[in-house]
Order: structure tokens, then C-alpha cells, then sequence
């Protein structure tokens, strides 16, 4: 397999010929021509690269010496150099007098569109690497993994460094174009520059992970540090992009495995977040995150029946939003009352009525917990 691809072949002969009012002929390092300004002559063997290519040397060929050669005509054929071995030849076509001094510049500018291009598939690797790498911490319980942790060394990560997950999904109506899955890639290039990278993936078609440092400057987990750092950098990169973007950061777990829980709590933040907000932190939304899975069953049913039959009979629809103005104001009565603006009696005939409707004893700690869930649930179930 030809170390020189036939499309570079092909960019490297558009380009030169875009410049030069000379015909370029690229060949790989068995000498085929792969482009050419004269395309008949692709696919064909060039006798005069193969000679340049087996003496290591720039060859002139002249018009006697083409007349003997199989398909070759008179020019300068130059061996081009990738990482110190030839990878092929690249040709002026012409009289040797004439383009000999375009030859060097000719192979230079190619040469080097050969190391842009290796340099590319380099980064390329590497980030695939790092992906690789950041698919398995948030897949993993454990890191203790030798191979793992070889893996991050020569990738220079240092698994011990605390990190937490921020999870950043994009949406929009774009992606069902066909330009969603470029403006998807262009999102990839801007989050690689986000600060973070290189621990960065793309889980899914429209979701994306990056493993952030959690512990501020002074070694401490502090979600409203991150929230002040994160929020005007999302709100920046949301000015570059066509697509519509939500963020949810994890909660930052010390444990082995603890990346893995990260990104656990930040795609169940995601998955519950409502509302415009760019940012959503699974410390501020620990219960309804925390509750959800308990909205999709029979639990919710039974749960939410004491709340259903306050409901029922509130004609006036004052005794939820008074329920949930108490623990609002952690059961502190006089708060409460002030807060809804009503005397501190009218308060205790509406728990008590709120007791009496519900069939749960409030002074009990079991009864309020379990009509306090009850209040959070509506929010989690299926619209």
C-alpha cells in the first residue's frame, strides 16, 4: 500500500500547477503516477521516478534520454522525503534547462504539505487516543487497571489528579440537516480549545464529555467556584455555534471509580434539566436527579396519592402552594406565614386541613418526608 495517498497526490499536483504553467506529475514510491496534469497518464509506471527513486538523487531527463524510457517525457523528477525515508517522486515536465530552477521550490512545498499532512493524522491519533482513553474512566468502577494506567502515562494524564464530568448536549433543528453532523465536528474543534482538553469524547451522536480538574485553588470540591468558571465559557462557546447547547457538570466522588459516578450524575442532571439554563450542576439539583427513576413506575403512583387527594378537594388551589411554601421555609411557621402573607391561625387550619385531606400525620417525621417526594415528583414525570 502506497505510503503517499492518491488524494494528497492529487492536492499536491492541483496546487503546484495552480502556480507553475508547467504540467506536475506526482508518483509514489513504486514510481506509479497517481496525479497528473495530463490525467491519461495516471496509473501509468514512470521509468524516470523509479531511477530517482532507486539512486536516492534528483533525475534530468532530457529529450534523448526520454525517447528510451517508457512513459517519460522530458523534465526533473525529484525524490520527495517523509520523516527521512522517499515516499515518492514528484515531476516538472519540461526541458531541464527550463524547470530546473523551480525544482527545489516544487519539492520543498511539497514536502511539506507531506509533513502538514502527517502532522494532522498525528493529532488525529492522539486525539483519538485521549478519547479512548476518557470513553474508559467513565465507563470504569475501577482504574486500577495496569494496562489503563500505562495507557494514561504515555499519554501524559495523570489519573490521580481529581477530576469531575461535565456532560455538554447539543440540539437543534440543524442537526436533522445536513450540516449538522459538520456543525457537530466544528462543536468537537471548539470544545478541544475550551481549556480542558485533551480529556474530552463524544459519547454519543450529540453528546459530549469532558473530564474537568475539580478542587479549586485552595484543594477544595466547590460547585459555585466551578459554576462561576464554567458559566461564561459555555456562554462564549454558545456564540459559536449554530446548535442550541445544555451542560450539566457531575458531582466530583473521591472513591476509585469516581469519574465513572461523575458522568453517571451529570447525564441524570441532563436528562432532567428543563428550562433555557446553559448550565445545570447535579449539586443543585441533587433530590429531583436523585428521584427520578422513582417517577417512571408504580412507586410514583403510590407516592404522589396523598398530594392527589389534597388536589382533589382544593377548590381554591391554596393548600399545595401552601404545603410547599412550609418546607420551603425548612417547617418554620412564622416564616411561612410571612412569606404568604396570612395570619399565623389561618396557616394552622390549612395544615391541619392539609392533614385531614392527605390522611398523613405532619407532626410525623415518616409522613412528612414521604408528602415532601410527593411534591418533587410531578416535575419528574413524562410531559
Amino acid at each position: 500500500m502506497s505510503r503517499l495517498s492518491i488524494k494528497l497526490a492529487q492536492e499536491i499536483a492541483r496546487r503546484t500547477m495552480a502556480l507553475l504553467p508547467y504540467n506536475i506529475n506526482v508518483m509514489d514510491e513504486h514510481g506509479v503516477i497517481l496525479a497528473s496534469g495530463i490525467t491519461e497518464r495516471i496509473g501509468l509506471r514512470h521509468e524516470g521516478a523509479m531511477l530517482a527513486i532507486q539512486q536516492g538523487r534528483v533525475l534530468e531527463i532530457d529529450a534523448a534520454t526520454a525517447a528510451n524510457l517508457q512513459g517519460v517525457q522530458p523534465g526533473v523528477n525529484l525524490p520527495l522525503y517523509s520523516q527521512g525515508e522517499i515516499v515518492g517522486v514528484i515531476g516538472i515536465t519540461g526541458a531541464p534547462d527550463i524547470v530546473r530552477p523551480m525544482g527545489e521550490l516544487v519539492r520543498m512545498s511539497a514536502e511539506m504539505m507531506l509533513e502538514q499532512k502527517a502532522m494532522l493524522r498525528s493529532i488525529e491519533r492522539d486525539a483519538r487516543l485521549y478519547e479512548d482513553l476518557v470513553q474508559q474512566l467513565i465507563q470504569r468502577q475501577s482504574i486500577s487497571d495496569l494496562s489503563l494506567a500505562r495507557w494514561a502515562e504515555r499519554l501524559g494524564v495523570d489519573l490521580t489528579l481529581p477530576r469531575v464530568a461535565l456532560v455538554i448536549r447539543a440540539s437543534g433543528s440543524l442537526l436533522d440537516q445536513e450540516t449538522g453532523l459538520s456543525a457537530l465536528q466544528q462543536l468537537q474543534y471548539l470544545l478541544a480549545d475550551f481549556g480542558y482538553a485533551p480529556l474530552l469524547a463524544r459519547p454519543t451522536f450529540d453528546e459530549f464529555v469532558l473530564l474537568l480538574p475539580a478542587l479549586d485553588d485552595l484543594n477544595r470540591w466547590s460547585p459555585a467556584a466551578q459554576r462561576r468558571q464554567l458559566l461564561p465559557a459555555l456562554q462564549v462557546l454558545q456564540t459559536k455555534t449554530p446548535l442550541r447547547l445544555q451542560a450539566a457538570l457531575g458531582h466530583y466522588f473521591v472513591q476509585e471509580g469516581g469519574l465513572a459516578l461523575s458522568y453517571q450524575t451529570a447525564s441524570a442532571t441532563l436528562q432532567q434539566a428543563v428550562g433555557d439554563d446553559i448550565l445545570q450542576l447535579f449539586d443543585d439539583e441533587r433530590l429531583p436527579v436523585l428521584l427520578a427513576p422513582l417517577a417512571q413506575g408504580w412507586q410514583a403512583q403510590l407516592l404522589c396519592a396523598p398530594v392527589e387527594r389534597i388536589r382533589a378537594q382544593d377548590k381554591k388551589g391554596v393548600f399545595l402552594p401552601t404545603l410547599a411554601c412550609w418546607f420551603a421555609h425548612d417547617l418554620n411557621l412564622q416564616a411561612t406565614a410571612q412569606a404568604l402573607n396570612i395570619h399565623r391561625n389561618t396557616l394552622d387550619y390549612r395544615l391541619g386541613r392539609i392533614a385531614e385531606l392527605s390522611k398523613m400525620d405532619l407532626s410525623r417525621l415518616e409522613d412528612r418526608v414521604q408528602i415532601y417526594i410527593a411534591l418533587q415528583l410531578p416535575a419528574l414525570l413524562p410531559h
